[in-house]
């Protein structure tokens, strides 16, 4: 029973992936799946009742209604599939089951209605499941000690020990313990080769507290430089709001409606693009090297476009 209702599933799954992909034509489909083409119009039954849109535009052909696609639904062809399962199972059931079915489909692949919600993330590099990604998460789980091999880096053929896989500014990163506990930020794709040594490490208790304080890949352990900020009254609202650097503390506003407040960092680089990247309505109060260092950004800018 088991097995023919994975069959199913994979039959499914395999029919939505080439509608996808455009018109199926159902007498090769069987041959290469060893069935019968009646299995198939069983199957696109299934899919019809779940609410799928399937045309017929030719004999023995099938298809997505056009302009219809997985894709487009956000669905996975196993999502799909277990979606077209559940609606035969709802079915049968009948009454209050298939009410229930119904209102979960239609909430599913509704295609006319409108989604309020946008989210923007930032692009940047997929995340690869691939040998190197299991060798690192099996790691991390057994507390692991991994040998490496890193792309033009004195770490290679070191022992490093893995902490989490963290995902910054677009970026996909490897964080782990070198020599004298110094946290490492390895860039996954530059990772040529883990393996495992057999060592058992102590993970810090306090990695997930140094992340959720974290706004960018350039934290460190250790926060020990304090770091005063001015804000202008038209950004200040957003600084009330979100916190942009880490520990940040709003401390005073002024009577023109300007926010003064601080943040502990443990490296400038840690916060300077943020810095530049709301100027001019932000100053830096203390300490005077960052102020230092953001006005020979400015200068060096202006420099190159005179």
């Amino acid at each position: 029973m088991l097995s023919d209702t994975l069959n199913k599933i994979s039959r499914l799954m395999f029919l939505l992936n080439e509608f996808d992909r455009g018109n199926v034509h159902l007498g090769s489909l069987a041959d290469e799946l060893l069935v019968n083409v009646r299995t198939l119009q069983r199957d696109i039954r299934v899919l019809e009742d779940a609410g799928f849109p399937i045309a017929n535009p030719a004999k023995g052909e099938y298809c997505f209604v056009e302009g219809y696609s997985l894709q487009k639904m956000q669905l996975s062809a196993k999502e799909a599939a277990l979606l077209a399962l559940l609606s035969s199972i709802a079915g049968s059931l009948g009454g209050s089951f298939q009410e229930t079915y119904v209102s979960l489909r239609n909430r599913i692949l509704e295609t006319t209605s409108e989604n309020p919600f946008y989210i923007k993330l930032p692009k940047g590099q997929i995340f690869l499941d691939d040998d190197t990604s299991k060798i690192i998460e099996r790691a991390i789980k057994k507390r692991e000690k991994l040998k490496i091999v890193y792309e033009k880096s004195k770490i290679s053929g070191k022992d490093i020990s893995p902490l989490k896989i963290a995902w910054f500014d677009g970026f996909w990163y490897l964080l782990a313990l070198g020599k004298n506990d110094v946290i490492l930020k390895l860039r996954l794709d530059k990772i040529k080769s883990l393996t495992p040594t057999g060592l058992i490490f102590r993970r810090p208790e306090k990695i997930e507290k140094i992340l959720e304080e974290s706004v960018s890949i350039w934290f460190e352990s250790a926060r020990n430089t304090r770091v005063e900020l001015q804000i202008s009254a038209q950004a200040a609202p957003y600084f009330e709001k979100k916190v942009y650097f880490p520990q940040q503390k709003n401390l005073k506003k002024t009577a023109k409606g300007e926010l003064v407040l601080e943040c502990f960092i443990a490296k400038y680089e840690e916060i300077l693009p943020t810095v530049l990247a709301w100027l001019p309505h932000i100053i830096v109060r203390s300490p005077q090297q960052l102020a230092d260092l953001v006005s020979t950004k400015i200068t060096a800018y202006n420099q190159k476009i005179k």
